[in-house]
């Protein structure tokens, strides 16, 4: 550079990724939400509350189907656990998945030791049938629907 001139700046720009990881638990069970809802709380002392429905528009029934979910945020933890249900009177959330009635969304970094203690809990919940882990990618529209 000539003397006098002023040096160019160089500019750096920090970029964060606003992911946050995802678990997704698939839950079988035949009784209503809230008794699910109810036993998850005492099994875990979780404190679900009840939040505005999921409404997702079936192009197919040209209406709005609505799913119930709840919520709990784990603050020690830095996870937030949904719990939503798949079914409502009209359908489902995630059609390539009928065999299951609800699912356990967590956010949050999570390692395989307390997922692995979650799903054994979950298992001894006397009206949870079955769990199963989801890989989000295999469900269609994934992302619109759980975000």
């Amino acid at each position: 550079m000539k003397a006098g001139s002023p040096e160019k700046k160089k500019i750096v720009k920090l970029q964060i990724s606003e992911t946050n990881p995802l678990t997704l638990i698939g839950i079988s069970s035949h009784e209503n939400d809230y008794r699910l809802v109810w036993a998850m709380n005492n099994a875990f002392s979780f404190k679900f509350t009840r939040i505005e429905n999921l409404g997702i528009f079936n192009q197919k029934l040209k209406t709005e189907l609505e799913f119930s979910r709840f919520i709990f945020s784990d603050e020690d933890k830095y996870l937030t656990y949904h719990l939503i249900s798949n079914r409502c009177p009209d359908g489902f959330l995630f059609p390539e998945i009928k065999n299951l009635d609800y699912l356990l969304q967590i956010t949050g970094e999570m390692d395989s030791k307390h997922l692995a203690i979650i799903l054994k809990e979950l298992k001894k919940v006397s009206i949870v049938s079955a769990t199963f882990i989801i890989d989000p990618k295999h469900l269609k529209d994934a992302d619109r629907k759980l975000h």
